[in-house]
């Protein structure tokens, strides 16, 4: 399997431009499926996961209201909180070393592109950040990371809507740990070289019609049309991206456009 060559901050961050982060996504994928860089598709995530990554994939409630998506837990732990809906209370799960737990409210709205992006966003936390959150505990300055071996995301880390991504910033630890995970779940999704080559192909096409663009590319990688868009944005396209969006979103977009830490 494909390890990647990280610099890291003292306390264990790495430190990535965004990039790197895409020539490690195609590393990790010329390594699982060279196929799918020669040919625009959709990336068979859960197989990544549990067959390339060797992880185990469980779902379950995390939380009462569907405020976190997944988790990703770095070791054995018999504290993982979830949620019980039949009794109406919290409880705490079992889980092993490399267990993503995903939330069952992610299969509940048969949007498929959902756990698509949790699985790839909590994989980057895998890729990344296995070292630094495993061995969180010894390091008493982290006060404000997880401790217990466990990521949490909410629904903002992994889908954060244009509007929270236009006010996102990056200062902290924790904003440069999600922001890796996030980049990394869009580069995989939608790896760079065939998501190119099927812009080049879509907008060459005699009968091109841009505004159809996001959705067009967003049925080829099984990805939300808003986040064909932001990688349209991300790769250099800014032109198309949005162009099937309302007045709002292209707002949105535009501020996405200037934030730190993006293409």
């Amino acid at each position: 399997m494909y390890q990647p060559k990280l610099k890291k901050k003292r306390n264990g961050v790495p430190i990535m431009c965004n990039g790197e982060i895409v020539a490690h996504a195609e590393e990790f994928l010329k390594d699982y499926n060279p196929a799918v860089l020669n040919n625009p598709q959709p990336v068979n995530m859960e197989e990544f996961a549990e067959f390339y990554l060797d992880l185990t994939l469980d779902y379950t409630y995390l939380s009462h209201c569907g405020l976190i998506l997944g988790r990703m837990v770095f070791q054995e732990t018999e504290r993982v909180p979830i949620y019980l809906p039949e009794e109406k209370c919290a409880d705490y799960l079992y889980a092993k070393r490399g267990t993503m737990l995903i939330d069952n409210t992610v299969l509940e709205d048969w949007k498929e592109y959902r756990l698509r992006s949790t699985i790839g966003h909590e994989c980057g936390h895998w890729v990344f950040h296995s070292d630094f959150y495993a061995y969180a505990k010894s390091r008493n300055n982290q006060k404000r990371i997880s401790a217990s071996g466990i990521v949490g995301c909410k629904k903002s880390d992994i889908e954060g809507g244009l509007e929270i991504i236009g006010k996102k910033r990056l200062v902290t630890d924790i904003d440069w740990l999600e922001h890796h995970a996030k980049y990394f779940s869009a580069a995989i999704l939608m790896p760079r070289t065939p998501f190119i080559n099927a812009v080049t192909d879509l907008t060459t096409t005699p009968y091109f019609n841009e505004s159809d663009l996001p959705e067009q590319l967003s049925r080829i990688f099984q990805v939300s049309p808003s986040s064909a868009s932001i990688r349209l944005s991300q790769l250099g396209f800014s032109q198309y991206a949005g162009k099937n969006a309302n007045n709002h979103d292209e707002r949105q977009l535009n501020i996405f456009r200037q934030m730190p830490g993006t293409l």
